[in-house]
Parts: structure tokens; sequence; C-alpha cells
């Protein structure tokens, strides 16, 4: 019990360093992340935007150059409108016009140009048209990526504390199988006690009053459906009050388990035991059909009737030549049997009409002065007769 006990013990202790462990784990990794993604992409934000701002304005500048050195004042134009509009950076063309005046090209088209479209840094010399209208080309990169940047760190938080919330619920709800599973144990443990104790009696071992009617409505069913015979047998102890009230009641207790340890120890495991009440007894005896067997059916319920004599003869000899040795004492017990059977099947059988007719035997041999067994042969099979005694 012990041994089993520590292994218990240690197991659990195990589960739970390993989902400690689990846990501290996860959430390191999930720190790391968080600290990586804040050191690289939030705190020096700014500066590696700026590092692609400058990146990406290199090259769109030379794309520029590389598709409209051959180019138009209106195919620039037209080529700044299609592809100058995104919501990340916007291209402006720079040129002088033929009276001297300065003008930009935007997605909008030619106009005239504003101080404003200067607070760039990024204006790169151009020259269209084969070469015979210079100009500069200016990159506005909207700088929305850091803004873009901390939303996304945002979503990635989000996401992050939710897998450890989930993990968290996970490392709960494992703990809570394996508290189900050893407290389950427990509890099946003490129900199957507390049915063991419900259905046995607590001095002799046998089964309870209760516990054997249930047991015997099943096996009066099963002989109704497989028409096999059932023999019932009370048994009880003669003079147990004179003896209980000479000796005491621990004498009787002893008696009681003596008498209890004889009737089983001239049974078979298939037989039903049980302690009916007080100083009575009860044995029920299903046939059981040997698979070697080829005797018919009236030579089978024969040697079944032989047996239960034979077995009752055998129980109340036992008894009567066993001395219960109480301190100083030795006492002499005896018990009444009444046996009855059912033969064959009908509807209407039940376990309590088989009692009664048990019982009725019972009182006949305490009738006709006790230690002594009395058998209800009743029934209408004529495979009966011959098997009373005379």
């Amino acid at each position: 019990m012990k041994k089993n006990i520590f292994s218990r013990i240690r197991s659990f202790t195990i589960l739970t360093v390993y989902i400690i462990a689990c846990v501290i784990g996860f959430n390191f990794l999930i720190l790391q992340q968080e600290r990586i993604l804040r050191k690289y992409f939030i705190v020096n934000s700014q500066e590696r935007i700026n590092k692609y701002n400058a990146s990406l304005s290199d090259s769109l500048s030379k794309y520029f150059i590389s598709e409209n050195k051959n180019s138009k004042l209106e195919q620039v134009a037209d080529y700044i409108k299609r592809y100058g509009k995104t919501s990340l950076f916007e291209m402006i063309f720079i040129f002088r016009d033929e009276g001297g005046k300065i003008k930009q090209v935007t997605k909008t088209g030619i106009a005239t140009v504003t101080k404003e479209v200067f607070a760039t840094e990024k204006i790169y010399p151009v020259t269209i048209d084969n070469g015979n209208m210079p100009g500069y080309l200016l990159i506005l990169i909207k700088e929305s990526g850091a803004a873009e940047l901390e939303e996304g760190f945002n979503k990635y938080k989000v996401i992050s504390y939710s897998l450890r919330f989930l993990f968290m619920l996970f490392t709960v709800a494992l703990l809570i199988i394996a508290f189900y599973h050893t407290y389950s144990a427990k509890i099946r443990l003490a129900r199957d006690i507390a049915e063991i104790r419900a259905s046995n009696d607590g001095l002799t071992g046998l089964h309870t009053h209760d516990y054997f009617m249930k047991i015997m409505e099943i096996e009066v069913e099963k002989f109704k459906i497989y028409n096999t015979p059932i023999a019932l047998l009370m048994l009880d102890i003669d003079h147990f009050k004179t003896l209980n009230d000479r000796f005491g009641h621990l004498a009787g207790d002893k008696v009681l388990q003596e008498v209890a340890s004889i009737i089983k120890a001239n049974t078979r495991a298939t037989d039903i035991l049980a302690r009916y009440g007080g100083e009575e007894f009860a044995v029920a005896i299903p046939y059981v059909i040997r698979p070697d067997e080829e005797r018919d059916k009236t030579e089978r319920l024969k040697a079944f009737v032989r047996e239960i004599r034979l077995v009752t003869e055998r129980i109340r000899k036992s008894i009567e030549l066993n001395k219960v040795a109480f301190l100083s004492n030795t006492l002499d017990v005896t018990i009444s049997i009444g046996a009855a059977f059912y033969y064959e099947r009908f509807d209407n059988a039940t376990s309590h009409q088989l009692v009664r007719k048990a019982d009725n035997a019972l009182y006949k041999a305490k009738r006709l002065g006790r230690n002594r067994v009395c058998i209800d042969y009743e029934s209408g099979m004529t495979a009966m007769q011959g098997l009373q005694p005379t």
C-alpha cells in the first residue's frame, strides 16, 4: 500500500515538474521573441525605416530614368499618373517650360510647382526627351511604416498572449486530468469498498439479506429462461436465543462465524451464501451443466436432487460434530435446514415463492425436533417419483 502511495506521489511530482518546465520554457520563448521584435523593429524602427526609404527612393529613381529617358513630357505625365499613385510613395517631376516657369508633373497632372515639394531630401536630377528636357525627380515616401510596424507588433502581442493563455489552459486541464485520475481511482476504490460492505455481512463475511434477494431474482430469471433447476436452502441455528442468553452475545457471534465458515466449506464457489437474518442463513444452489455431461433432463434432475440431499446432510452433520470453543466453555451447536426446488420453468416463478417454500420446509424441520433436514419435493414432474424418502 505504501509502495503504491509513494509511486503515485513520484509520478505526480514528475508530471508537475514537467508541466512547470514547459510553462517556464514557453513563456521564456515568448518573452525572447518580444524582446527581439522590440529591439530590432520598435526601438530602432525610425533608423530602419529611413534606410528602407532611401533604398526604395534610389530604386524608384533608377527605374524612372531607365523608363523615361526617351519619353516626351506627356508620356512622363502618364507614367507618373499610372505608377506614382500608391499609398507608400509619390513621384513628382520638376521641369522648366519654354517660358522659363518651373512646373511639376504629379499624379494629378501638370501644375505650377509649390514650395512644399522641396521639403523632401530625395531629389534626383534626370533628363527626358532624349536629353532635351532636364529636370528633377522627387520621391516622397509616406512615413507610415512606423505606425504599421507598431500595429503589427500589437497584433503579435495579442497572438502571443492568446497562445500563452491557451497553453496555461492546457496546463491547468492537464493538472485537472491528473488530479481526476488520482482521486477518481480513490473514489472508485472507496465506492467498491462501500459496495462490498453493503453487500457483505460484517460478522460472517457472507452476503446480506438485501443483496442475496437481488441475486436470487437474477437466478430465478435465468431459471425461467434456460429451464435449469435451482435449489434454495434455509438454515437456522437451533436454540440460538438460549445460547445467547446463557453465554452472552460474544459467544453468539463466535457461533455465527463458525457456522458460516462450515457452510462455506461445504458448498461450491458457484453457490450464493448469505446471512439471511439473525441466526438464519440462506444458500442458493443453481444447477451447473458440465460441458461433457450427456445425461438427459430427468437423469440430471435426479442427480441434482441427490446432490442437494448430500450437501444439506453434510452441512448439518459438520455443524453437529463441530465444538465451538468460547473462553473455558465448549458449545454444542446444531442446525435445522429446509430446502426447496424450482424444477421446471413456469412464467409466474418468483424468488419470494421459492423462499416461502424453503421457509416452510425449515419450520417443518423445527417442528419435527430440530437438527434435521426437510426438503420440499413438491413438483408435477414424474421424474421426482422415487426420490422422496419414505
